[in-house]
């Protein structure tokens, strides 16, 4: 897979929740994602079979062969402990664009439920500041040049102080303890 089409990893991380959740299939997954992480990401099975490769190549995967009765064996998948590892390190960093908060945030929410609280605490407190600080540099530019310009500029920065506004008045439901 040449680099221009190289899997996002945030897709990934998100399949190591799924699998966290418990060891399934790939059309399992395809089924689990659509229903759930499919409200915000629409995953092709083409990608997400070859992400679920990629996790085993590195290690943070594992399957194994269950044969069928009716038809050919299919692979069930594991998380490894590095996988678990992986999946933990991602749920503790924050989205670092707001082009990808959209996916990534709603994606790692998702996941909330199932991690210790200091873990979805230490996430919100980092997202927060890091939406903080993309406000600031978008403060520093200047909304003058071009019309377009301009425009582009100004919908940035509303988009970010509407991803702030998001995290401070829903900051209350991120920390309760059953966040289904």
């Amino acid at each position: 897979m040449s680099p221009r089409h190289a899997l996002p990893m945030h897709l990934e991380y998100a399949l190591l929740g799924l699998i966290r959740q418990q060891p399934q299939y790939g059309y399992d997954l395809l089924q689990n994602w659509s229903a759930t992480l499919g409200l915000i990401w629409n995953v092709k099975p083409a990608s997400l079979y070859a992400a679920l490769n990629k996790l085993e190549e590195q290690g943070l995967l594992n399957s194994m062969r269950v044969p069928g009765e009716a038809s050919p064996a299919r692979k069930v998948f594991n998380l490894t402990p590095a996988g678990e590892e992986t999946f933990l390190a991602w749920m503790r960093t924050p989205v670092a664009s707001p082009r990808a908060f959209r996916q990534e945030w709603f994606a790692r929410l998702y996941f909330f439920p199932q991690v210790p609280q200091e873990i979805v605490h230490a996430l919100y407190t980092a997202q927060l500041d890091a939406a903080e600080q993309w406000l600031a540099e978008q403060k520093t530019l200047d909304l003058t040049g071009s019309f377009f310009e301009a425009q582009v500029r100004a919908f940035r920065r509303s988009q970010i102080e509407g991803i702030l506004a998001y995290l401070q008045e829903n900051q209350p439901h991120f920390f309760q303890g059953d966040n289904n």
